[in-house]
């Protein structure tokens, strides 16, 4: 038989029974240790990913030049146009 009763569970309700409590308490100090560290370990490491990669100074000392109101003008004419086209598609 695939699943097969278990000693340990009440067959009406599934819960566990006293013994199968028993059974587990000892353990379950040590378990609740554990997940701790995994869960630590796992929150250290994606903390000090997103924190390294969000480090993005590369381009911090490039000066931006300024931009005069002609070309500001024109800019901003071929990216409307740009827009215009893109949406009609």
């Amino acid at each position: 038989m695939a699943l097969e009763k278990s000693p340990y569970q009440d067959p009406r309700t599934f819960k566990m029974t006293p013994a199968m409590i028993r059974a587990r308490k000892p353990f379950f100090v040590r378990n609740m240790i554990g997940l701790a560290a995994l869960l630590g370990v796992t929150g250290g490491v994606y903390v000090y990913t997103y924190k390294f990669l969000h480090k993005d100074n590369d381009f911090a000392d490039v000066p931006i030049p300024p931009i005069d109101e002609k070309e500001l003008a024109q800019l901003k004419k071929e990216y409307e146009e740009h827009k215009k086209q893109r949406d009609a598609k």
